[in-house]
Formats: C-alpha cells, sequence, structure tokens
C-alpha cells in the first residue's frame, strides 16, 4: 500500500455512539489497484468512561471487482 507518496483523495471522519468511523478515498496498493479503507475505531473509553471493542474485523478494504 502507498500512502504516503499520493495524499487519499477523501477521508471522511464519523463520530458515533461507541466509536469512530473513518472512510478513507483515494488509496491505491503498489500495483495501482484503487480501493477504499473503512476503519470502525472504538472508544476506549467513552465519555461516559464505557469501553466499547469490534466484534470482527475493525477495517475493511473496498475494491473492484474486476482487479
Amino acid at each position: 500500500m502507498d500512502h504516503t507518496t499520493d495524499v487519499p483523495d477523501k477521508i471522511l471522519h464519523v463520530r458515533s455512539v461507541g466509536c469512530d468511523v473513518n472512510i478513507i478515498v483515494g488509496t491505491h496498493d503498489s500495483s495501482g489497484v484503487p480501493f477504499t479503507t473503512v476503519e470502525v475505531l472504538p472508544h476506549e473509553p467513552d465519555e461516559d468512561g464505557v469501553n466499547w471493542l469490534h466484534h470482527g474485523t475493525s477495517s475493511v478494504l473496498v475494491m473492484p471487482v474486476d482487479y
């Protein structure tokens, strides 16, 4: 993955109950295949002192099917 030489086009940061969600558009792997990264980051702890955890994968790559 190449995150350092090309800056991603869009980064969307969504704050929700128990977690933050980052959607990063405009990234690509070393072969040039474009993808979008979706990260779910649990609050550890939140403003009320509650710890949250993710169940399953906290990061997902979305890429074209034909690659």
